[in-house]
């Protein structure tokens, strides 16, 4: 690899016959607007190059933009095919790099890494690695290096399979994620998932879930290490034996549990009409008995738990009403069981998503009932018709009338999300995202919003809790 050029002047030398180049009399504030007129990140690197008083002029401009917060070997390749050039650029801002996503081997990342002399990332705080190649899966040693290069990582999540060592290497962890929703050829072992327990004491958000067995991991021997836990996902089979136990952690905030998918099927049953859908609701229900007094949030996936009609009817959170989030989805039950949910004045997120039977009325209730509410998803909800959003709509103005003329309104719009729901077609027929009639009262979305893995709160083949 060829030497970074060295220099050692902010101006060039001037011998008595040779005046200094006009660009080199300019201030500042001049320099970083000549920067900011670069066409493409190759001018900026050869502007870079001049002089050292040019090199910090760009790279004052490239931290400040957190542009190349993150690193991207593959896009910057693209950006700055020359290798000295790329070697150059990665060395000023290693300092400065705080994100690293991958989709490429990571084996290959790190030796490329080595290659240009960058040996330590001290700021690097996430490392995300989600290969295209499912069959690239991290190495010990790939980890090791990992360990050594990211001293200061607080975010590791690892899509691939992976036995587990070293990753208590990373000492100062905040969050470890394990889980994808594909085949994995096997999951993390037990010894190393008690040694991250038991070495890593800042760890907040834990993910050990696996997606297509019964897993096997138990955290008997972990909990006790796990005061400073926020969020736990995990399989129900590792949460059946240590349920009590998780329920006592001081800082937990967040629960959620993926039913596992093997199946007893009898032997007089048909493989295809066998009803697979699982109905394990004991942890559940002590969950919600439990922890009443915190919840302040859950959602299920009725799909695989449909739980039976009236199961909600005697539920101790009734005595607190402190829901903010309620998710329910894939249901198939008479849609009046969700009146009773309308006393939860403090709702602020209702995810419906894929209930069959949803109608407007019910619908209007909680519009008229919980006046802070933001967020609601009726996403494939077919039977809702165009009514449902003028009937909306006049609710919200009779709430605040005078919305429309006071700039400093605190209230928020509603947010809907309605994706292949029955009034999809009117809302784009109408256009209605951009009329001024609902702009301050309601707004339509495609996209769901951030801090959910599935959309709103959606949980996919289990269920989730919040706590307070």
């Amino acid at each position: 690899m060829a030497d970074e050029p060295s220099i050692q002047h902010a101006t060039p030398p001037a011998s008595t016959n040779e005046q200094t180049p006009e660009i080199f009399k300019l201030n500042n504030d001049c320099l970083e607007c000549i920067f900011e007129r670069l066409q493409d990140l190759r001018s900026e690197v050869a502007f870079a190059r001049v002089c050292q008083r040019f090199q910090w002029v760009c790279l004052n401009r490239w931290r400040s933009s957190h542009i190349y917060d993150q690193l991207d070997m593959e896009k910057w390749r693209e950006l700055l095919p020359n290798y000295d050039d790329l070697c150059y650029f990665i060395k000023q801002m290693r300092p400065f790099i705080r994100h690293i996503t991958v989709s490429s081997c990571l084996c290959t990342l790190l030796k490329d890494l080595e290659e240009m002399q960058i040996y330590v990332l001290p700021n690097l705080t996430s490392f995300y690695y989600d290969p295209e190649d499912v069959d690239c899966y991290p190495s010990d040693r790939s980890i090791c290096k990992m360990a050594k290069m990211m001293p200061n990582l607080l975010r590791l999540r690892l899509t691939t399979p992976i036995q587990g060592r070293y990753l208590s290497n990373f000492r100062h962890l905040q969050e470890l994620h394990l889980y994808e929703d594909q085949h994995k050829a096997y999951e993390l072992q037990q010894e190393y998932l008690d040694e991250v327990c038991s070495q890593l004491p800042n760890l907040q958000v834990l993910d050990i879930r696996m997606y297509d067995v019964i897993s096997k991991l138990r955290l008997n021997n972990c909990v006790a290490y796990l005061n400073n836990l926020t969020i736990l996902k995990l399989n129900l089979a590792t949460l059946k034996t240590v349920l009590a136990e998780v329920l006592k952690l001081p800082a937990l905030k967040q629960l959620i549990v993926l039913l596992d998918t093997e199946f007893c099927i009898p032997v007089s049953a048909s493989v295809d009409t066998y009803d697979h859908k699982i109905r394990e609701v004991h942890e559940f229900y002590e969950i919600m008995e439990r922890k009443a007094p915190d919840i302040i949030g859950f959602a299920v996936d009725g799909y695989y738990m449909p739980l039976e009609p009236g199961w909600d009817a005697d539920l101790s959170i009734w005595s607190y009403r402190k829901l903010q989030r309620l998710a329910i989805c894939s249901w198939t039950h008479a849609v009046d069981v969700l009146e009773r949910y309308t006393c939860m004045t403090n709702l602020q997120l209702l995810c419906l998503r894929n209930w069959t039977k949803m109608c407007d009325d019910v619908l209007l209730k909680f519009i008229e009932m919980c006046p802070k509410l933001h967020h609601l998803d009726v996403s494939y909800c077919r039977e809702l018709t165009p009514n449902f959003l003028q009937r909306a709509l006049n609710i919200l103005k009779k709430r605040e009338p005078n919305k429309q003329n006071n700039r400093f309104s605190r209230k928020p719009p509603l947010l809907i999300y309605y994706v292949l729901c029955g009034f999809e077609d009117y809302v784009d027929l109408k256009d209605l995202k951009r009329s001024p009639e609902y702009k301050d009262y309601i707004l339509f979305m495609d996209a769901f919003p951030v801090s959910s893995e599935r959309g709103l709160s959606f949980v996919d083949r289990g269920y989730q809790f919040d706590f307070d």
